[in-house]
Order: structure tokens, then sequence, then C-alpha cells
């Protein structure tokens, strides 16, 4: 039997989409399945560098809703350290707003160019 001491943090899972991950045990594999929306987002085993399959996880374009989910199921237990953790998620918002920063960014350069030119040819 494989023991899986849960001492340093959960790994990364060896995704680079968005996932959320917790350590096998317990209910926990219950847990991931109903938030991940299993049928939809399958669980997967996998790894601490050492080898041993002691964590699953599930990729989701929803993990704030997941863990939401993850917080309610499992953080009622440990609420100041829940035994879950997300990874590679991208802030929307955050997103969205560098996004149009740089367009105003461009726009700015852009008009000040033509205004140079303008006034160069005066």
């Amino acid at each position: 039997m494989t023991t899986c001491p849960h001492r340093f943090g959960i790994p990364n899972p060896p995704t680079t989409k968005a996932a959320c991950a917790i350590p096998i045990g317990g209910s926990n594999s219950t847990i991931l399945d109903t938030c991940c929306n299993g049928h939809i987002n399958p669980i997967v085993s996998y790894g601490a560098p050492d080898g041993e399959d002691c964590y699953q996880f599930c990729t989701t374009d929803a993990v704030e809703e997941v863990e939401d989910c993850l917080l309610n199921k499992l953080g009622e237990f440990n609420k100041s350290d829940p035994d879950f953790q997300c990874f590679n998620a991208v802030d929307m918002q955050t997103q969205t707003n560098d996004s149009r920063r740089r367009g105003v960014g461009m726009w700015l350069f852009v008009a000040l160019g033509v205004v140079g030119m303008v006034a160069g040819t005066i």
C-alpha cells in the first residue's frame, strides 16, 4: 500500500491547463469528481517528483467555480489551509484590462506619430 505524506503542499499536476488538485484519501476523490463535473472533466491521478500517485486533479475552464466548491466541501474541515490547490488559472478580468491598456497605448503612440509628422511638415 502506498503511503502519501502530505507535508509540503500539493505538487503541480502534469498539465499546462487550468486544474485543481487534491491528495488522494478519504472522500477527496468523490468531492473532486463532484466539484469538477467528473463526467465532463476526467479525474487523473499523478505523483510527486518521487513518482508515487498520491494526488488527483481535473482540468477545467471554470476554475473559480471548482475552487469555490472545493472550499465549501473541504474548507469546512481546515479553513486556514484547505487540502486542495488550483493551478495555471488566468484572471480573465486582468487579462482583459491588460489588453485594453496595450490597445490604448498603441493608439496613443500612433496619434503622437501622426501629430509629429504633421508638425514636421508645417
